[in-house]
């Protein structure tokens, strides 16, 4: 079995190929990656709006799932971050903006959809600026995303948390724009 730091690192291919053929479980994926999000995100601040009871649930599912051999989709066991401006069924999307700091869509943006049907598991929703404007990753309603390497710098601008996520090794892909 792949250490937790192992599978921190670990790109989605790798993960996704070790879920198919039984050497790691979802379970085991989503509780390191939450483990690693656990230790990184009260510095980092990639996340806005984390998922993990909705990522273990997923996780759960997929492993009953592939104990009965079911066909899973590409992605199965492997967590990902959404972009705060990408809508997310019943997750909030507030856009990093307090015009839409409760908003909860009904429904995903179409590549929500791909992912889920790929069996990507949702870590939660990255930070972002107010609508994404801005180099930096600051808005008024979350705290400001800050570079995994050097927290006294920015992450970048408009995916400022998904790249810190991923940078960081709390997810190994997350969307973007």
């Amino acid at each position: 079995m792949a250490m937790k730091n192992d599978m921190c690192s670990m790109d989605a291919i790798t993960l996704a190929s070790m879920v198919r053929s039984k050497q790691l479980s979802p379970v085991e994926v989503v509780d390191a990656l939450l483990h690693r999000m656990d230790a990184l995100e009260p510095q980092l601040h990639a996340f806005c709006t984390p998922t993990p009871e909705l990522a273990r649930k997923t996780a759960k599912e997929q492993e009953k799932r592939i104990m009965k051999g079911e066909k899973l989709g590409p992605f199965a066991g492997v967590p990902y971050g959404v972009k705060d401006l990408i809508c997310t069924a019943g997750i909030k999307t507030a856009s990093g903006s307090w015009a839409y700091a409760d908003f909860v869509p009904d429904e995903d943006d179409v590549v929500v959809e791909r992912m889920r049907d790929a069996d990507a598991i949702i870590m939660g929703k990255t930070n972002v600026p107010e609508f994404g404007y801005s180099g930096v990753g600051h808005n008024p309603v979350f705290e400001t995303s800050r570079n995994p390497w050097n927290t006294d710098m920015t992450p970048g601008g408009s995916s400022a948390g998904s790249g810190a996520a991923v940078a960081s090794g709390m997810v190994p892909l997350a969307l973007g724009s």
